[in-house]
Parts: C-alpha cells; structure tokens; sequence
C-alpha cells in the first residue's frame, strides 16, 4: 500500500486519469451527439476565400503506406471507367431528401484505404473517408453494432433517422429496406468507436465528424452511379505513420512455405529516421504513448474490447513530433486467438507501442 508521503508514478497517474475520465463520461453518453458535434463546426470550418494563410500540404508530407495507396488491376481499371466525382452530405429538410456540404473528389486526390474505408484528400487541408461496402457478417459488427441497434435513436441525429424512413418508404424490397438499416446502424457505430476513445484520449484523437454520404461516380455513358455510404470528414495533417519509422532488418521464422510466400518481419524502430528529435519531445510522446496503453488496457479489461490500433493508423506530425490517433474501429475480444507471447490480444498492440517507445533510448 502506497503510503502518504509517496508520489504516484507517471504511469499510475495516467492510469487514474484514464479511470476517471471514463467514469465522468458515462453519465453524459445519452447525449454524445451533441458533445461530438460541439467544436466540430469550427475545427472542421473552411473557408475559400480566406484560404491563403493555409496552403494546401504536399502530397510529400502526407504520411505514407504505399501497401495501401496500391491497387490491383481491376480495381484500377474501375477507378479509370468510373472515376469519383464528389460527395455530398445527406440529411432529411422539407419533408424529403436534403443535400448540402459539397466536397469535390478526384482520383487524384486518392491517398489511401483502409479495411473498411477509402481515404481522399480534399482541396483544401481536410480528407474525406468514403465507408466501403460490407457484409453484416464482418468482425467490425459485433456487440456495439448491437449495442447501437437496439437504441439508434442515441446515436442518431433526429433528420438522420427521419432519413432513415424517408429513404425505407420509397423502397417495397425487404432487403433493399434491410440495406438502408444497416448502413444507417454502421454510422451510429461508427460514432461509438469515436465516442469511446475521444473520452479516454481526448486531445490524442483527431476531430471526426461522421455523416450519411451520396458518393458519386462519373459512367461512360454520361449516367452519374449514385450510392448511399456513411463517411467522416477530419483535418489532414503532415507527418508519417508509425510504420514508416520502421527497419525492416530481422526476419521472423514461419516456416519454408509461409517464409517464402508471406514473409514477415520484427518491426524495429528507428525514432531518428526522420531527422534528429530532442528529448523533451520524445519524453512528450513516450507520455502520450503510455496513455494510449493504459486505454487499450482498459477498454481490454473493463469493455472485452481491443483498440485495433496498428503501425500504420497512428500519426507522429512532424516537425512538432506529436502523437495523433485517427483510426477509431474497435473489436471483440473473442475474435482474438491468445499465443504463447501475449495470452490475452491487447498486447500484440501494446508491445508493438512499447517496442517504438524503446527506440527513442530515453534511458541513455
């Protein structure tokens, strides 16, 4: 037992701060929406007329993973046959289908894609994520999907569930109605996952709106291919993704075959790889990687739920060096098989954090 005149380390004092910072939001969860959407019009506001003081950033300061800027052949030949046009934002006004916050795409302005997500950089400093179709079996709608079924109205604005109906009433096909459902529950999940880790890393997330999107898509024969996908809308931001301060220098035995078609590598980290980085900025980081822990561990042990972060959605801006968060999607648990090295899943991430954390060499 700690006695009075001791001072609580670094680590347990982030672990007290997670713990109460969790239990002073719970309270207010009924009302999340309007706690998200309060800021976001100002954070997310642009202006083009008053644009000049904030350039454009190079697609050369962007972070990289060239793994998921690439495409196969015919998801190539579809971008080229049916380039992207825009997005707008879809809500419910005047007894019917409403659409506004134009956001003009290109494939050019292609940088990325995830497992559930394509990534285009806007004209000016923002990205909008474009959600990708997917089958209700997918691992990513587990007990929140279910959580956020079985009242969407909490994480849904009222003109989105007016949309919602609006939209299901215009259709006679069960599975066409079933489809909307689904979509409209991915949007509200995806709200949670946001909420969830917003409360316990508050100034570490990126700010995220979420909306019901129409993707448009131009077609050889002049017709527009409209479709209906949730999206979210965020700042862009100069820097690299963890994974590009990796070397790539010890091979991790697997076996003839899987060595020979699916090799795989210990990520060692090099934290100077992108220029000399003082110590009181590593120290910074360390600090706010450490928070990052202590969440994942507690989203682990009080929720059964692993925060699905990975080498390549975690930023480190440069030249400020800071660490920023703008990957949100969380998983059951069980959908985790433990190994000898990590018997519970949560610390295959925590370690690949920890591994970066000793490349900085604080204690020399």
């Amino acid at each position: 037992m700690q006695s009075p005149e001791e001072k609580p380390s670094r680590i347990q004092q982030i672990r007290d701060k997670v713990s109460s910072l969790w239990s002073s939001t719970q309270s207010k969860i009924p009302q999340f929406l309007d706690l998200l959407e309060k800021g976001l019009d100002k954070e997310l506001f642009f202006d083009p007329d008053k644009d000049d003081a904030n350039p454009p950033i190079p697609m050369e300061d962007l972070p990289v993973d060239e793994v998921l800027r690439q495409s196969g052949p015919f998801r190539k030949f579809y971008e080229w046959a049916f380039p992207v046009s825009h997005v707008f934002r879809i809500t419910h006004r005047y007894h019917r289908e409403y659409l506004d916050n134009f956001l003009p795409l290109s494939n050019q302005d292609y940088i990325g894609r995830g497992s559930y997500k394509f990534v285009y950089k806007l004209p000016w400093n923002q990205v909008v994520k474009i959600g990708k179709s997917k089958l209700p079996s997918d691992s990513l709608f587990g007990s929140l999907y279910k959580e956020v079924g079985k009242d969407l109205n909490r994480y849904l604005k009222k003109e989105e569930i007016a949309l919602k109906d609006f939209l299901q009433s215009k259709t006679m096909f069960d599975g066409k109605k079933d489809e909307i459902e689904f979509k409209f529950r991915r949007l509200g999940l995806e709200r949670l996952h946001y909420w969830k880790l917003k409360s316990l890393l508050k100034e570490l997330v990126i700010p995220t709106r979420f909306f019901m999107g129409i993707k448009v898509r131009n077609t050889p024969w002049k017709v527009p291919s409209v479709s209906l996908t949730p999206c979210d809308q965020q700042p862009l931001l100069a820097g690299k993704h963890l994974k590009e301060f990796t070397v790539k220098n010890e091979k991790i035995n697997q076996g003839v075959i899987l060595d020979k078609f699916f090799p795989r590598w210990k990520l060692n980290f090099n934290s100077h790889r992108f220029g000399l980085v003082s110590k009181s900025q590593l120290r910074k980081i360390a600090v706010d990687f450490n928070r990052v822990i202590e969440a994942t561990k507690f989203l682990a042990n009080e929720e059964g739920l692993i925060f699905d972060v990975h080498s390549e959605n975690i930023i480190i801006t440069l030249p400020d060096f800071e660490l920023k968060i703008f990957d949100f999607h969380l998983f059951d648990d069980f959908l985790y098989e433990p190994s000898e090295e990590n018997p519970t899943p949560e610390m295959d991430h925590i370690n690949l954090i920890n591994e970066f954390i000793r490349s900085f060499e604080l204690d020399k």
